[in-house]
């Protein structure tokens, strides 16, 4: 039983990963990424974070997630895929934010990035890359689709299924998503052209999907 749960929650998972706001989402986070497939990574281990949490309790407790609570964040989702993918059109932050680049030196002369705004750093330490996408992946996976596989696994016949299916859903869409972010890493890489493609569609997935809630809400 929990063999078979981890198996189907994990192909739920590589099918989730490649849902159109995620792939839009990362594709502008990986940019100018040198370490594509880790920041992917860790858009998956965001994104599992409070579906593990959330769905874990509610596979305790029996009891399902409110449909406003996801609704809410589809709309934190739809504008942040605008403003990721404006950020990437213009080289810098929309809305009075930026980032602000500096190095370290050293031999490895990384280079980091402080999120600012309106002048002042947003956040603790450094900003890097693998952490926004960390926080970009946290908020996926309180929006609707997060809460489609809470429900999934809340549904389960016993709480052992129930936690198989979110342990291989959160596994495989890790894997899942750091695949893509490499491949999308590589290929803006190769084309450079591909980052304002990146930035337009991100735009426009965002867009789309506020129309779509809209549409879900409001009445006719």
């Amino acid at each position: 039983m929990f063999a078979t749960a981890v198996l189907v929650g994990g192909a739920f998972g590589a099918k989730h990963a490649f849902e159109a706001d995620h792939l839009a989402a990362v594709a502008t986070l990986v940019a100018d990424e040198p370490r594509p497939a880790a920041t992917g990574a860790a858009w998956g281990i965001g994104h599992s974070v409070p579906i593990l949490a959330i769905g874990g309790l509610f596979v305790a407790l029996n009891i399902q997630l409110p449909s406003t609570v996801g609704t809410a964040f589809e709309v934190l989702v739809a504008v942040m895929l605008v403003g990721l993918g404006a950020r990437v059109i213009a080289d810098r932050e929309p809305l009075g934010t930026s980032l602000l680049q500096h190095s370290h030196g050293g031999r490895s002369g990384t280079v980091h990035r402080h999120l600012r705004l309106a002048g002042k750093r947003i956040g603790l330490g450094h900003t890097h890359t693998d952490r926004e996408s960390f926080a970009v992946g946290i908020v996926h996976g309180l929006a609707g689709s997060g809460g489609v596989v809470v429900a999934l696994a809340a549904a389960a016949p016993t709480n052992i299924a129930g936690t198989g299916f979110l342990v291989g859903f959160t596994a495989a869409s890790i894997v899942a998503m750091a695949i893509a972010s490499w491949g999308c890493g590589r290929g803006i890489e190769r084309v450079g052209r591909l980052r304002l493609v990146a930035g337009a569609v991100s735009v426009a997935v965002g867009l789309l999907l506020v129309a779509d809630v809209a549409r879900s809400v409001l009445p006719l």
